[in-house]
């Protein structure tokens, strides 16, 4: 699932990233063949973006 038009420009840019990532390069090709061929199903991928911006907030606002 792509995000929505609520998202942000960088939650969607991580979302892309996450989209990208060679997850078959590590032995993941089923995350990978999910990704490919099933992107409206990955409701996990702007999830992961969520947790990911959160993290790096709370990094940099301590």
């Amino acid at each position: 699932m792509a995000g929505t038009e609520t998202d942000s420009p960088l939650q969607q840019r991580v979302e892309a990233v996450i989209r990208d990532f060679p997850f078959d390069n590590y032995g993941l090709n089923d995350v990978d063949i999910a990704l490919h061929d099933y992107p409206d199903d990955q409701e996990w991928v702007p999830a992961l973006a969520r947790k990911v911006l959160a993290a790096l907030d709370e990094a940099v606002t301590g």
